[in-house]
């Protein structure tokens, strides 16, 4: 039987949802019956590339291949703009792919690229389709055009994202896959106060954590609100925030002019999310939208109460610790709840958890796969 060659073309390899799909699915996926390269226009430094290369896979960074990528005058601009065009469709002619997967907003690109009629398409949606609806026509529009002249699979994260999907691309073969949490790293046995002190925390803290993009979706300055009413009322409260962004410097001078700089800590990149996790008390999740938000999932997975936005879908609730709130009321009453809701002595119970199993996904992702290669 041959073995099918995957493309997944992302932009980088930075630590946020749609780039650790990516490099879960490339780890985990049967190599028996797959091989996949993954395909970058941007050079990150991730700890992903790592980890990706320690087990074979190969990932290609176009902007390696473009000389003038950190000049930033005008002139080099316009060169690395067209350059990057052009080196995209030379590499993945050159890979001669069965199957090319792409995430976020690259279907210019693959457009462009000018592939073989034979070559089959898979695109997953990763953000709100409104935001997508309102902010990138230009990427609607390419993958109409792409869905006309190939065979191409939209893939949603969840169902009222594949009914919006439907609407805007005007079809109903979208189909619904979840994206997944590695579950084996939770419920290991783990020394909470061991990791407590790797992360310079004291082991006494009420450690309040959030993972996600310094970006202004993600609502960081909402987030250290809701944070200061809770240490009004815990004075050992202290906020945990993993994740890089455009946002970052912003949230700093904040933390800086609110006296905060003793009880709050920044992570970049971090590989061990789920022990930063374990070795949490609760987590805020304060998004103003999201597609899915895979971090929810984790947190539940540790085992966390966590207050989150209505930005968030429903069906990320996977247990009895989560609850929506909308941001309109406040963020003196986002902290009451959390403090609430930690104070519950029930047991956390889940609903649906395997179903945001990694590898539950993932074997559902080969089927749609091998559906492609046999229909096409």
């Amino acid at each position: 039987m041959k073995i099918v060659h995957i493309v997944h073309f992302i932009h980088g390899l930075n630590m946020g949802g749609a780039e650790t799909l990516v490099k879960d699915y490339a780890l985990l996926i049967d190599k028996s019956k797959f091989r996949v390269t993954i395909l970058c226009y941007e050079h990150l430094d991730s700890p992903y590339e790592d980890i990706l290369r320690q087990n074979n896979i190969k990932v290609i960074y176009i902007c390696d291949k473009m000389p003038l990528y950190h000049q930033q005058g005008i002139v080099a601009r316009a060169i690395n703009h067209y350059e990057r065009y052009w080196l995209i469709r030379r590499e993945l002619k050159k890979l001669d792919p069965d199957i090319v997967h792409f995430h976020l907003s690259l279907s210019d690109y693959v457009r462009f690229s000018g592939l073989k009629k034979s070559v089959k398409l898979f695109y997953t949606q990763h953000f709100s389709t409104e935001v997508w609806k309102s902010e990138n026509p230009k990427d609607i529009q390419n993958l109409k055009w792409l869905m006309k002249h190939y065979q191409v699979q939209p893939i949603a994260l969840n169902a009222s994202m594949c009914d919006s999907m439907n609407k805007i691309l005007q079809t109903d073969s979208t189909k619904i896959l979840n994206n997944g949490v590695d579950l084996s790293q939770y419920g290991r046995k783990f020394d909470r106060n061991e990791k407590r002190e790797e992360l310079n925390i004291p082991s006494n803290a009420f450690l309040v954590i959030h993972v996600g993009r310094f970006v202004p979706t993600k609502n960081h300055a909402f987030l250290l609100e809701v944070f200061k009413h809770i240490k009004t009322q815990k004075p050992e409260a202290f906020l945990l925030m993993v994740g890089r962004g455009e946002t970052e410097q912003q949230v700093k001078e904040k933390i800086n002019t609110n006296g905060l700089d003793n009880s709050c800590r920044i992570l970049h990149d971090r590989t061990d999310v789920a022990e930063i996790l374990q070795a949490s008390d609760a987590a805020v999740f304060p998004s103003i939208s999201e597609g899915l938000g895979i971090a929810v999932i984790e947190m539940q997975a540790a085992g966390l109460p966590c207050v989150v936005s209505t930005g968030v879908p429903e069906n990320a609730c996977i247990s009895n610790k989560l609850q929506f709130l909308r941001l309109e009321l406040g963020a003196k009453a986002w902290a009451d709840k959390l403090l609430e809701m930690c104070e519950d002595p029930m047991p956390i119970q889940y609903f649906g958890i395997e179903e945001w199993d990694i590898r539950h996904n993932v074997k559902q992702l080969e089927k749609m796969y091998e559906e492609a290669m046999v229909n096409g």
